[in-house]
């Protein structure tokens, strides 16, 4: 099971995502606003009850992408991104494989790559991101998995992700 960290009412500190009037963001703020509009929390404050969006929890995905840095193969970046925040080696290729299922075909990935287990995606918000207590299933709440565990882990990595700036404002 993830860390006790990641469950709805956990008092979760949040990075703020505001609007800018230079309309230039750094790609993980403008991925964390889009997540959270998916999963209908605010776009600034992540606040809100959130859902169970699959393009939210893909969104997800790319904001952990972009967290766990270009440095070595996709698996190794993402279990030391992982790792390093208290989650097991078994939690962290779960997730793993279900952001390589959802980004490259859209549904979950076969037990074969979970452990066995089989993964459903659930809404529920009294449960844990990822729950592993019982044999043979992995569940993800979507809504405590965006809203909870990549909002701890979007705060808590040190701020070296790519800070190149993107300019939403068009004509330039």
């Amino acid at each position: 099971m993830t860390t006790e960290q990641d469950y709805w009412n956990n008092g979760q500190r949040m990075l703020h995502c505001e609007l800018r009037s230079s309309n230039l963001y750094p790609a993980l703020v403008l991925a964390l606003r889009d997540m959270r509009k998916a999963n209908g929390r605010d776009e600034a404050t992540g606040a809100g009850e959130g859902n169970e969006s699959w393009i939210g929890l893909s969104l997800a995905m790319i904001v952990l992408d972009t967290l766990s840095g270009d440095y070595g193969d996709d698996r190794s970046r993402w279990e030391k991104l992982l790792k390093t925040r208290g989650l097991s080696k078994e939690d962290a290729t779960i997730i793993f494989k279900l952001r390589c299922s959802l980004l490259h075909g859209y549904y979950p990935p076969n037990p074969e790559h979970t452990y066995g287990r089989k993964l459903l995606l659930t809404d529920d918000r009294a449960a844990h991101a990822l729950d592993t207590s019982r044999d043979g299933l992995a569940l993800v709440s979507v809504p405590v998995f965006c809203g909870r565990l990549v909002e701890r882990v979007a705060i808590e990595v040190p701020n070296n992700w790519d800070v190149s700036l993107i300019n939403t404002r068009y004509p330039l």
